[in-house]
């Protein structure tokens, strides 16, 4: 038998139930009341004593910071659109530049020597005075001298002579034979796909080699080398052209 101060009794029960359910009780007295404080008393709990910046500070401190990121994100995504549109728009205008700057010399060969240029309509700028880093620009215009006559050698090729004894120029047969009655139609075909190419030419109706046929044929050019090289340009068109004389009949409106 053991002695009774060893013996487990009631009363030890019953004080460590109590103790037990106080500690319970405390606990979820503790997690409720948290709910219930407002939260300024929890922020200023957490205030330190000398002031400083608190946790929720913190928090709120990054949440603006991840706010502004996002804000600059989207800022340079915006940014950088901008710049591709801008890059785009340049490269157009290089490629129309560029275009130009190969139609414009053709152009201006094609352009027969004989044709008459108002220069003193053409300026080179508009006059003006501005002012700039470390002086005074100051532009003026004024007509384009006029063509310095220069002494040419004498032609080397034959002048072309006409059936009658009259003294014609050279021309290109330009496009396909075709019927009669078709040549205004053919011409303003030619004026559509070749434009200012036809500057200053005229058009006449000459007999193809194929019976019942006509061609057009466009000038006058003043030498045959001329007509050679507008029928290149044309070939590369891959429109048919043939160097010959300017003769035929002309094309009426």
């Amino acid at each position: 038998m053991a002695p009774k101060e060893e013996e487990f009794r009631q009363t030890d029960v019953t004080a460590w139930g109590i103790a037990a359910l106080v500690c319970a009780g405390v606990a979820v007295v503790a997690a409720n009341v948290s709910s219930l404080i407002p939260s300024s008393v929890l922020t200023a709990l957490h205030v330190p004593r000398n002031d400083t910046v608190s946790m929720a500070q913190l928090r709120q401190q990054v949440m603006e910071l991840r706010t502004e990121t996002a804000q600059l994100r989207r800022q340079n995504e915006i940014l950088t659109t901008r710049f591709s549109l801008q890059e785009q728009t340049g490269n157009e205008v290089i490629r129309r530049v560029r275009a130009l700057e190969v139609s414009m010399p053709n152009v201006q060969e094609l352009r027969p020597t004989a044709a008459n240029i108002d220069r003193s309509v053409t300026t080179a700028s508009i006059g003006q005075k501005f002012d700039a880093d470390g002086g005074t620009v100051v532009v003026r215009h004024s007509p384009m001298p006029e063509n310095i006559t220069q002494p040419l050698p004498a032609a080397i090729e034959p002048t072309v002579v006409s059936a009658s004894g009259a003294e014609v120029g050279y021309g290109v047969a330009i496009g396909p034979g075709f019927g009669a009655g078709k040549g205004k139609a053919q011409w303003r075909d030619l004026e559509v796909r070749l434009g200012s190419m036809l500057m200053d030419m005229d058009p006449l109706l000459a007999d193809d080699a194929n019976a019942g046929n006509q061609r057009l044929v466009l000038g006058p050019l003043q030498q045959m080398a001329e007509a050679r090289d507008f029928c290149q340009r044309l070939e590369q068109m891959e429109i048919a052209c043939t160097p010959t004389v300017y003769s035929g009949t002309p094309l009426t409106p």
